[in-house]
């Protein structure tokens, strides 16, 4: 990591949103990254606040935003965690780009850099035909009609589901 100190996952997401729109646009605005994000304004420039005091962002009140150069470290490292993963998903797993993207984005806020180390070593030998993936597309998985592939295949987690209903009731 760039920082000793953790940052959640919200502030990782609005330094790549911030990145992705400063990328596009090379300036990005409060109310871009609202609708970036889904969210309103007036929580855009609350995490700004937060993310401005970490000397992670510039922040001209009503005005642009961009990040200071802690800021743009930690955002492409974010985005080097997103796009690695998401090639594991595609590349070596086989996953649609959808459920990649849906997966990725939830897991780049938690894996470590020696994990996502491997991972682009991995995704590197499979794609320079080092690492041969075809004896595992028609070979059994050891979960095949499990609990895992019913959620598969409902396209929501069972477990999840009963939790939620328990806590709920």
């Amino acid at each position: 990591m760039h920082r000793k100190e953790q940052l959640s996952a919200t502030h990782e997401m609005y330094l790549k949103v911030l990145y992705r729109l400063g990328q596009q646009d090379d300036v990005a605005r409060v109310k871009d990254m609202a609708k970036g994000l889904g969210v309103n304004p007036g929580t855009v420039s609350a995490v700004l606040k937060k993310l401005e005091q970490a000397e992670l962002v510039h922040h001209d009140r009503y005005g642009s935003v961009t990040l200071t150069s802690d800021g743009m470290a930690v955002a492409t490292c974010v985005i080097r965690r997103f796009d690695t993963i998401k090639a594991l998903l595609t590349e070596v797993l086989g996953l649609d780009i959808e459920t990649a993207e849906v997966d990725a984005c939830m897991m780049e806020h938690a894996v470590s850099p020696a994990t996502v180390n491997r991972m682009e070593r991995m995704v590197s030998l499979v794609m320079a035909g080092k690492i041969d993936l075809s004896a595992l597309e028609n070979s059994p998985m050891p979960f095949d009609g499990g609990r895992c592939c019913d959620c598969e295949t409902e396209g929501v987690c069972r477990a999840e589901t009963e939790v939620e209903s328990e806590l709920h009731s």
